[in-house]
């Protein structure tokens, strides 16, 4: 008996966005019922995308302003017209070393988990950056208990990296969830009273070093991956403060050896 061949990642996505032949489509279903982390995958996947279209549908079916209209009848652009419009709810920028791109409405499967990282890293931002009296669970003052616990929940050794150069005291940190796994939340603040959070969770099936926005509202948050760790930082801040943030996070860490040198990232 042959053993049916696996759906290519191409396939997935095609099927996940209905773009299939009924029997491609039912090639892919009987794969997946025999497959249950592929199965699981594509559920995630569609739930994301469910969640994302419940978000940000509202904003599509706006009326574009005239001045927009204007703009696209002198230069018509299908992939502008679709930026414009949706702009004003969410910006996805992935930053690479010849500069940066806009992701396309399909975010593949990867970049989509990365979205719903970034996500949760804004809610628990806004929830607790607000927060006078308790905006964090253990404070600075406690760091090397605060460091040992949260290393033990998420099971890999995390410190707060030292964001003094860039302005920017511990307050300290918390314990939360991230697709129901532990997740760490350090916060930071400045002499201004502005506060930043660094969210980490435990990198699963590695990862590039590709940073990636994501925006909402005045909020913006940085997403990449750094010794292991999925990690965001999320403050109101404009997008070249968080670059110079992650490239002193980069510097402070501790396999960097307190090394001041350049990161990779520099050049970007």
């Amino acid at each position: 008996m042959t053993t049916p061949q696996r759906p290519t990642e191409a396939e997935l996505n095609a099927y996940l966005d209905g773009e299939l032949g009924p029997e491609a489509a039912a090639a892919v279903e009987r794969h997946l019922a025999l497959e249950g982390e592929d199965a699981r995958r594509i559920a995630d996947y569609r739930a994301i995308g469910e969640a994302l279209h419940s978000l940000y549908d509202p904003v599509m079916a706006e009326p574009v302003p005239a001045r927009l209209t204007q703009a696209t009848e002198r230069k018509r652009s299908a992939a502008l017209d679709w930026t414009m419009r949706i702009a004003a709810a969410l910006v996805l920028l992935a930053v690479g070393g010849a500069g940066g791109w806009m992701l396309s409405r399909t975010i593949a499967g990867g970049e989509m988990a990365q979205v719903a990282f970034t996500r949760n890293a804004i809610d628990a931002h806004r929830l607790y950056s607000v927060e006078v009296r308790h905006p964090v669970e253990v404070v600075a003052e406690d760091e090397a208990h605060m460091s040992s616990w949260l290393s033990r929940r998420l099971g890999k050794d995390l410190k707060p990296p030292a964001l003094g150069g860039a302005g920017f005291r511990l307050v300290g940190g918390r314990l939360l969830p991230a697709d129901g796994k532990p997740a760490a939340q350090f916060m930071y603040e400045n002499t201004g009273g502005q506060r930043l959070t660094l969210f980490f969770a435990v990198a699963t099936g590695g990862g590039d070093s590709s940073y990636r926005y994501v925006q909402d509202g005045s909020t913006l948050s940085l997403f990449w991956y750094i010794d292991g760790f999925a990690c965001a930082l999320t403050g109101e801040f404009e997008q070249k403060d968080l670059m110079a943030f992650a490239r002193e996070i980069y510097r402070a860490r501790p396999s960097s050896g307190g090394s001041t040198g350049a990161s990779p990232y520099d050049s970007w």
